[in-house]
């Protein structure tokens, strides 16, 4: 099935839903702007700095961001018209192709393209059955709905990064990290995220301490590839000890996590993962957030 074919069907009449899918499609694009634009992340692209990262920067993430416009309200439409998997991940495929031409071929996004595709479709899974646009709601579609085919039918290349840690390491990636319905983000880095956000009133300080929660916990694939195991658990260390001390709560913690990215990018580290994560983790905080009414 090609691109047009797929997109011709989904001009249904579905009038009294097409202004949500814009708005889902928003709130997403909102929550990667957001996540960029965070200051001082360990070793990832930021507005002032390149981080860890030699072929890339804030313009790229712009364009990248530019070039997804649209996407995700498709996704929310394919899940609530229950269109087959395959619809799904080919027009994932064909957003990747997209966001490579606006990048010159270099990978900025494709961990959003996955997670945040299915995040939408089960959106709008969860508006079809009429079912509150809850984290947790969402996340229970994801698994019921794609679990199966997330596990059984996505084609694994064996030389792409996350299957090699995987066959070095045993470290899972971002299929499972799907397919299970973000456990860690539901379990661990949302409710930080509100508890930062309701203490302190602070969007940014919320951000960062979900972050360095997720750099804490997240068997980050991408500090492996860029290190080793040793990178991985001195990272989390890191990241553990600053969230011990207090994390945002301290009087000097911008200081404290500009040590950290000082040494991510001395030592070459970028947890790509954890950034995905985030932007996960923010945009179901807007949903949450904006939808706080049964549809």
């Amino acid at each position: 099935m090609n691109l047009n074919t797929l997109l011709d069907q989904t001009n249904k009449p579905l009038l009294p839903t097409q202004a949500v899918w814009q708005q889902i499609d928003n709130l997403v694009l909102e929550a990667l702007y957001d996540e960029l634009s965070l200051e001082n992340k360990p070793g990832l692209v930021c507005p002032s700095s390149n981080g860890s990262h030699t072929d890339m920067n804030h313009h790229t993430f712009i364009n990248s961001i530019t070039s997804l416009k649209g996407y995700f309200s498709t996704l929310s439409q394919f899940g609530y018209d229950d269109r087959p998997f395959d619809d799904l991940k080919n027009m994932g495929i064909y957003q990747e192709e997209k966001m490579r031409e606006a990048t010159k071929n270099i990978n900025t996004h494709k961990g959003a393209i996955f997670n945040l595709g299915f995040v939408c479709a089960a959106i709008g899974r969860c508006i079809q059955a009429e079912i509150p646009l809850t984290a947790i709601n969402i996340c229970e579609q994801l698994v019921d709905r794609w679990q199966f085919d997330l596990t059984t039918r996505l084609k694994r290349e064996p030389d792409s990064h996350g299957q090699k840690m995987f066959k070095k390491y045993g470290i899972t990636g971002a299929i499972e990290m799907v397919s299970n319905g973000f456990e860690v983000i539901l379990t661990d880095v949302l409710p930080c995220f509100y508890d930062t956000i309701y203490s302190t009133r602070d969007f940014e300080k919320a951000s960062i301490q979900a972050l360095m929660t997720l750099i804490s916990v997240l068997s980050d694939t991408n500090i492996v590839w860029r290190g080793g195991i040793k990178d991985l658990e001195n990272a989390q260390a890191l990241a553990k000890q600053f969230l011990q001390q207090g994390g945002v709560h301290q009087s000097d913690w911008r200081q404290k996590v500009s040590n950290i990215n000082q040494y991510f990018i001395h030592h070459n580290l970028s947890p790509g993962g954890s950034a995905d994560l985030l932007a996960v983790t923010i945009f179901f905080y807007k949903v949450e957030n904006e939808f706080n009414y049964p549809i």
